[in-house]
Protein backbone atom coordinates (compact mmCIF):
# COMPACT_ATOMS: atom_id res chain seq x y z
CA UNK A 1 0.00 0.00 0.00
CA UNK A 2 1.16 3.20 -1.01
CA UNK A 3 1.71 5.73 2.03
CA UNK A 4 -0.96 8.88 2.22
CA UNK A 5 0.89 12.51 0.77
CA UNK A 6 0.76 15.68 2.82
CA UNK A 7 -1.30 18.39 1.48
CA UNK A 8 0.25 20.99 -0.49
CA UNK A 9 0.23 23.66 1.88
CA UNK A 10 1.80 21.95 4.10
CA UNK A 11 4.39 20.35 1.29
CA UNK A 12 5.33 24.41 0.68
CA UNK A 13 5.66 25.64 4.43
CA UNK A 14 8.11 22.31 4.69
CA UNK A 15 10.25 23.73 2.00
CA UNK A 16 9.81 27.66 3.43
CA UNK A 17 11.37 26.23 6.90
CA UNK A 18 14.12 24.35 4.45
CA UNK A 19 14.90 27.79 2.86
CA UNK A 20 14.79 29.96 6.11
CA UNK A 21 17.09 26.79 7.51
CA UNK A 22 19.69 27.58 4.13
CA UNK A 23 19.48 31.33 4.94
CA UNK A 24 20.50 30.75 8.69
CA UNK A 25 22.81 28.62 8.33
CA UNK A 26 25.06 30.56 6.53
CA UNK A 27 27.58 30.71 8.96
CA UNK A 28 27.72 27.45 9.12
CA UNK A 29 28.43 25.87 5.83
CA UNK A 30 27.90 21.77 6.58
CA UNK A 31 25.17 22.66 8.11
CA UNK A 32 23.88 24.75 5.33
CA UNK A 33 24.67 21.98 2.54
CA UNK A 34 22.81 19.41 4.63
CA UNK A 35 19.58 21.88 4.58
CA UNK A 36 19.82 22.65 0.57
CA UNK A 37 20.55 18.68 -0.13
CA UNK A 38 17.63 18.38 1.84
CA UNK A 39 15.22 21.20 0.14
CA UNK A 40 16.29 20.44 -3.17
CA UNK A 41 16.17 16.48 -3.16
CA UNK A 42 13.63 15.83 -1.23
CA UNK A 43 11.30 18.76 0.09
CA UNK A 44 10.86 20.77 -3.63
CA UNK A 45 10.28 17.72 -6.14
CA UNK A 46 7.00 17.33 -3.75
CA UNK A 47 5.89 21.01 -3.80
CA UNK A 48 2.63 20.46 -5.72
CA UNK A 49 3.37 21.03 -9.20
CA UNK A 50 6.38 21.13 -11.26
CA UNK A 51 6.58 25.02 -11.66
CA UNK A 52 6.29 25.81 -7.57
CA UNK A 53 9.32 23.06 -6.99
CA UNK A 54 11.49 24.53 -9.33
CA UNK A 55 10.90 28.03 -7.63
CA UNK A 56 11.46 26.04 -4.29
CA UNK A 57 15.01 24.77 -5.70
CA UNK A 58 15.93 28.14 -7.85
CA UNK A 59 15.36 29.78 -4.78
CA UNK A 60 17.62 27.38 -2.69
CA UNK A 61 20.24 27.26 -5.63
CA UNK A 62 20.31 31.73 -5.09
CA UNK A 63 20.41 31.89 -0.94
CA UNK A 64 23.05 29.10 -0.85
CA UNK A 65 25.40 31.44 -3.56
CA UNK A 66 24.47 34.62 -1.97
CA UNK A 67 25.55 33.27 1.14
CA UNK A 68 28.78 32.01 0.42
CA UNK A 69 31.76 34.23 0.67
CA UNK A 70 34.52 32.53 -1.76
CA UNK A 71 32.06 30.55 -3.86
CA UNK A 72 30.79 32.43 -7.73
CA UNK A 73 27.69 34.22 -7.37
CA UNK A 74 26.72 33.81 -11.73
CA UNK A 75 23.43 31.27 -11.07
CA UNK A 76 25.15 27.76 -11.55
CA UNK A 77 24.00 26.39 -8.52
CA UNK A 78 20.38 27.29 -8.97
CA UNK A 79 20.65 25.90 -12.66
CA UNK A 80 21.77 22.50 -11.26
CA UNK A 81 19.22 22.74 -8.39
CA UNK A 82 15.86 23.32 -11.02
CA UNK A 83 17.61 20.54 -13.41
CA UNK A 84 17.51 18.17 -10.42
CA UNK A 85 14.45 19.01 -8.55
CA UNK A 86 12.70 18.45 -12.28
CA UNK A 87 14.26 15.38 -12.44
CA UNK A 88 13.54 14.18 -8.88
CA UNK A 89 9.75 15.05 -9.50
CA UNK A 90 9.81 13.65 -12.38
CA UNK A 91 10.77 10.32 -11.10
CA UNK A 92 8.99 10.37 -7.81
CA UNK A 93 5.66 10.37 -10.35
CA UNK A 94 7.11 8.00 -12.46
CA UNK A 95 8.28 5.76 -10.13
CA UNK A 96 6.35 5.82 -6.52
CA UNK A 97 9.08 4.38 -3.46
CA UNK A 98 6.90 2.59 -1.02
CA UNK A 99 9.90 2.02 1.49
CA UNK A 100 12.39 3.76 3.16
CA UNK A 101 15.31 2.19 1.83
CA UNK A 102 14.38 2.81 -1.83
CA UNK A 103 13.87 6.79 -0.84
CA UNK A 104 17.29 6.60 1.16
CA UNK A 105 19.32 5.07 -2.36
CA UNK A 106 17.05 7.50 -4.58
CA UNK A 107 18.66 10.03 -2.24
CA UNK A 108 21.60 9.05 -2.22
CA UNK A 109 22.06 9.00 -6.11
CA UNK A 110 20.16 11.96 -6.59
CA UNK A 111 22.98 13.41 -4.29
CA UNK A 112 26.11 12.31 -5.94
CA UNK A 113 24.20 13.53 -9.33
CA UNK A 114 23.51 16.70 -7.74
CA UNK A 115 27.57 17.09 -6.08
CA UNK A 116 28.92 16.92 -9.60
CA UNK A 117 26.11 18.79 -11.68
CA UNK A 118 26.32 22.01 -9.04
CA UNK A 119 30.01 21.87 -9.62
CA UNK A 120 30.09 21.59 -13.11
CA UNK A 121 27.39 24.34 -13.81
CA UNK A 122 29.46 26.49 -11.04
CA UNK A 123 32.79 25.94 -13.01
CA UNK A 124 31.25 26.13 -16.33
CA UNK A 125 29.67 29.59 -15.66
CA UNK A 126 32.14 30.86 -13.31
CA UNK A 127 35.69 29.34 -13.87
CA UNK A 128 37.70 27.43 -11.47
CA UNK A 129 35.94 27.56 -7.79
CA UNK A 130 36.63 25.80 -3.55
CA UNK A 131 34.59 22.91 -3.92
CA UNK A 132 34.84 22.83 -0.02
CA UNK A 133 33.08 19.35 2.05
CA UNK A 134 29.68 20.48 1.98
CA UNK A 135 28.69 17.65 -0.02
CA UNK A 136 30.37 15.48 2.10
CA UNK A 137 28.48 16.64 5.28
CA UNK A 138 25.22 16.19 3.02
CA UNK A 139 26.29 12.67 2.42
CA UNK A 140 27.02 11.69 5.95
CA UNK A 141 23.85 12.90 7.51
CA UNK A 142 21.36 11.38 4.63
CA UNK A 143 20.31 8.88 7.03
CA UNK A 144 19.19 10.89 9.23
CA UNK A 145 17.67 13.82 7.39
CA UNK A 146 16.57 11.18 4.56
CA UNK A 147 14.40 9.28 7.51
CA UNK A 148 12.98 12.53 8.77
CA UNK A 149 12.04 13.70 4.89
CA UNK A 150 10.43 10.15 4.29
CA UNK A 151 8.42 10.53 8.00
CA UNK A 152 7.49 14.05 7.05
CA UNK A 153 6.64 13.61 3.87
CA UNK A 154 4.64 10.75 4.06
CA UNK A 155 3.01 11.32 7.49
CA UNK A 156 -0.81 10.99 7.63
CA UNK A 157 -3.45 8.51 9.01
CA UNK A 158 -2.12 5.42 9.03
CA UNK A 159 -3.93 2.62 6.39
CA UNK A 160 -4.74 0.22 9.37
CA UNK A 161 -6.64 2.55 11.71
CA UNK A 162 -9.57 3.13 8.63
Amino acid sequence: MRPSEPSVTRQNLLCAAALGLVVLCAPFPPLQAVAHAMLVLALAPRAGSPLTGALWAVAAGWALEGSLRLYPHLGGTAWADLSLTLLAGWMAGRWPLEGLKGWLARLASLLVLQTFLVHGAVRLAAGPHPWGYGWLWAALSLPLWGSATWRLLHAGPSPRLR
